[in-house]
């Protein structure tokens, strides 16, 4: 399940504010954005991060006791596109064993 598409969830912060279109409201996700991806874990779901925020992407990969995946995004180093991922995160995704 992806957190968010276009638009700020009561738990998550997307993509268009990593562009400046929109403002952060979690700077990641919110208190029950945390209880939201623990639950995923638990249940066995997988956490989709495509069109959230660079932060949003930050704090799953912190928090997630599973692997997360990135369904329809690109590397940012490839192809500059906001809703693509960075090289840092990319990064943690490995660090992380995710």
């Amino acid at each position: 399940m992806t957190l968010t598409h276009s638009c700020n969830t009561p738990w998550a912060d997307n993509w268009l504010v990593d562009t400046n279109d929109e403002r952060p409201v979690h700077h990641g996700l919110s208190p029950f954005g945390k209880t939201v991806v623990e639950e995923m874990n638990r249940l066995g779901m997988i956490v989709d991060l495509a069109h959230v925020s660079v932060d949003t992407m930050k704090v799953v990969l912190n928090i997630s006791k599973a692997p997360v995946i990135f369904s329809h995004s690109s590397a940012y180093s490839i192809c500059q596109h906001r809703r693509n991922v960075p090289d840092d995160v990319l990064h943690l995704v490995v660090s992380a064993g995710t």
